[in-house]
């Protein structure tokens, strides 16, 4: 289950129930994650610190990176996933529609975040999550994945070039692609559950927020839907320390 809590910023209840596990996203709320201020302050309220967070330049790609202490405080360029196994770094990922995934694994005690745009999705970003993880010592079916809010297919249309190239990469999967008198709607969700599934990870593992940004611009920003003098990014974060279990 996916809720707000009382402090405004959204979790999901599975991962809340482990200690030393700090995770959440932020709303409108907060205001423009892209504002060092307001993102200080959403920090301040998961009791985390600047200095230890580290981002991503989110190029819309697949390339994903180990990060260590080394990282802390830096935006690391040319990357939209990252994955670590040390303590106190917080890792994060900035979104206004695309997939913002948090990756924990409570055995080997390793994180990692996404930024799932529908090229990095093709180019299957969250697959080379999972194997990155396994080198380094996780096994598929202990980790655990969440998936924040997103444009979901009810909003997010797409030309018959881009489903095409859907359809090429991943097969007809049911609910993937659908239209009606409007155009063509896209789930971009269902390619990413089925390359997270393929890589070994239970579905019973796999945790969606179900939230999309476009019908609930209220509370979410969306590049889509607000104009882009308008809209602002929203942060997906995820941290452990040592006694995370």
């Amino acid at each position: 289950m996916f809720k707000k809590t009382q402090k405004g910023y959204y979790e999901f209840n599975k991962f809340k129930k482990f200690k030393g596990l700090i995770h959440g996203f932020s709303s409108r709320k907060f205001g423009d994650m892209r504002s060092n201020k307001k993102l200080d302050n959403f920090l301040h309220v998961l009791n985390l610190q600047k200095k230890n967070l580290v981002l991503m330049e989110q190029v819309h790609g697949d390339k994903v990176k180990v990060v260590d202490e080394d990282e802390k405080g830096k935006v690391i360029p040319g990357i939209d996933g990252m994955v670590t196994n040390t303590f106190g770094i917080v890792l994060g990922v900035k979104t206004a529609d695309c997939l913002p995934i948090l990756f924990y694994d409570p055995i080997g005690k390793i994180i990692g975040v996404v930024h799932a745009g529908w090229r990095g999705i093709l180019a299957r970003i969250a697959q080379k999550v999972i194997d990155l993880m396994i080198k380094m010592g996780s096994v598929p079916s202990d980790i655990l994945i969440g998936i924040g809010p997103y444009i979901g297919g009810c909003c997010y249309s797409a030309d018959n070039q881009r489903a095409g190239q859907f359809l090429g990469e991943f097969g007809n999967l049911p609910s993937m692609i659908y239209s009606n008198q409007k155009g063509l709607y896209l789930d971009l969700a269902v390619p990413t559950l089925n390359q997270l599934v393929q890589s070994g990870v239970p579905k019973e593992n796999i945790f969606n927020s179900q939230i999309c940004t476009s019908c609930q611009n209220k509370e979410f920003f969306s590049y889509r839907k607000d104009s882009k003098k308008t809209y602002g990014e929203m942060l997906g974060i995820i941290s452990f320390n040592n006694i995370a279990e």
